[in-house]
């Protein structure tokens, strides 16, 4: 009888364990995802400041320029 409780409690411990192994995968892939779309959103900002900048920069030329004409 001992050895069957022990059984029964060994096979509860390791599919509460499989759970939590199986939620762990579920939250690393969302992890993931969102390191992702992080990973781009910061690229897209260091794309858009350099656009906004080399922008400015024409509009400041183009100023100097009808100024001195």
């Amino acid at each position: 009888m001992d050895d069957q409780v022990l059984d029964e409690r060994h096979a509860a411990v390791m599919e509460a364990l499989k759970g939590i192994h199986t939620r762990l995968d579920t939250l690393n892939g969302r992890t993931r995802t969102s390191e992702r779309e992080i990973a781009v959103l910061a690229d897209r900002s260091g794309r858009i400041n350099a656009i906004a900048i080399s922008a400015l920069s024409a509009v400041v030329v183009a100023t100097i320029y009808w100024v001195m004409r």
